[in-house]
């Protein structure tokens, strides 16, 4: 793996109107407590995204500006955090509702319902989404691959 660097390129949703802004100098973000820093590998573009991009109706309320879009990602962890499970050199697919485990929904095993949810790629919760080189999030909200991707 080589070094990681200190900036990247993001796409990032900065204000509640139409568009994307790319930015070049991006700060990588640091893993902290049970994060995972992944090197991005794939994303997809999902029509949630068209409607964060036009900030329409649907997008004022799965969202939160400001946030980087792309919540179906794919990479490898390429830094831990000093409570993450996962091991840096793991291929990961991310997870996309940040469940909270407590309410009821989540006790009941129904986390992609969760009454508190955050969303990764939406602004709930966190700021980071996959349309960026590198992004940090939980490793508990990581699934690891169990088989390589073809480049």
């Amino acid at each position: 793996m080589s070094e990681i660097p200190r900036t990247m390129r993001a796409v990032l949703k900065e204000e509640p109107k139409e568009g994307y802004v790319m930015k070049e100098d991006f700060d990588v973000p640091d893993p902290h407590g049970d994060e995972v820093l992944i090197h991005v590998e794939r994303v997809s573009i999902c029509g949630s995204d068209i409607a964060l991009y036009q900030w329409n109706d649907v997008a004022r309320v799965i969202a939160s500006v400001p946030f980087i879009p792309g919540h179906e990602a794919v990479g490898t962890v390429v830094k831990c955090g000093p409570d993450a499970t996962l091991l840096v050199g793991q291929r990961v697919g991310v997870e996309n509702h940040f469940f909270c485990g407590s309410c009821y929904c989540c006790k009941d095993k129904r986390g992609d319902i969760c009454q508190d949810m955050g969303q990764y790629g939406h602004g709930k919760k966190t700021m980071h989404g996959g349309f960026s080189q590198y992004s940090v999030l939980s490793s508990k909200y990581c699934y690891p691959l169990t088989r390589m991707l073809s480049n």
